[in-house]
């Protein structure tokens, strides 16, 4: 009886270990300077261990983050957005933090899958095979110009264009799969797609320049109503442009191998 209850305390251990585990984010924050969290998705829950710290949502997907007061103690920050995605923060008073901006959805882009680049790095040396799909604003131009596919997942090729006279960093790009419902009342209904790599040949778009970027999405089933819609937003500007595509150009992508 006591080798069977070591046993199942020795199996009820290990199942409790192969759990996996949400690692923490360390960071800083001060009385007099604001430090903002940039979330890949809509924010839906926020829980702070202390009243030492001071959360607020700036948009649906900004935190900001400042100490109430000086605290030698470490506490802690939990976030959760509208993905399902769980995210955990110790928190420490530091007079001057390092970094006052953190995109997280940033350091999606980095984790990137050996494949998946290489199939980007092929698609953005092809020749466009779309025409006449942009949108301007702010003499900032959004074009696509190529959708593909390998049967698995989406390759959408994007250039930014920038006419203008000032320098255009890009800050986000998003994607969504937008349509109608049906019924007498017809409501917009709106998902966003995370992309799996975005791969562009750089961020920062200086005066009378452009440059080419690649997004793999994952396959979405798509209604014949329904569209990909995307979102491009500048970092530390106001320019924001949004060029939606129709459902064919997707049925219709080149496939690739």
């Amino acid at each position: 009886m006591k080798w069977t209850l070591i046993i199942s305390m020795f199996c009820f251990c290990a199942v409790v270990n192969a759990q996996p585990v949400v690692a923490p984010r360390n960071l800083q924050v001060t009385v007099n300077k604001t430090s903002n969290l940039i979330f890949p998705s809509t924010i839906v829950s926020v829980d702070r261990g202390s009243e030492h710290i001071i959360v607020q949502k700036s948009t649906t997907n900004v935190l900001r983050v400042k100490a109430d007061t000086v605290f030698a103690d470490t506490t802690n920050l939990s976030v959760i957005t509208t993905d399902g995605r769980l995210y955990s923060f110790l928190v420490n008073y530091s007079v001057s933090p390092q970094i006052l901006n953190i995109d997280l959805g940033a350091g999606e882009m980095i984790n990137k899958d050996t494949a998946l680049v290489a199939m980007a790095g092929k698609v953005i040396q092809y020749k466009s095979n779309l025409y006449g799909l942009q949108y301007s604003a702010g003499r900032i131009k959004l074009s696509i110009i190529g959708m593909y596919t390998n049967s698995e997942v989406l390759i959408c090729k994007v250039r930014i264009e920038n006419k203008s006279s000032l320098s255009f960093e890009i800050g986000r790009l998003r994607f969504f799969v937008s349509g109608s419902s049906s019924g007498k009342r017809r409501s917009v209904q709106e998902t966003e797609v995370m992309p799996l790599l975005l791969q562009a040949e750089r961020t920062l778009i200086r005066a009378k320049q452009s440059v080419q970027l690649v997004a793999v999405l994952p396959k979405t089933a798509l209604g014949t109503k329904q569209i990909l819609q995307i979102d491009l937003v500048e970092k530390g500007g106001e320019r924001h442009l949004s060029l939606r595509l129709p459902n064919k150009y997707i049925l219709n992508a080149t496939i690739i191998k």
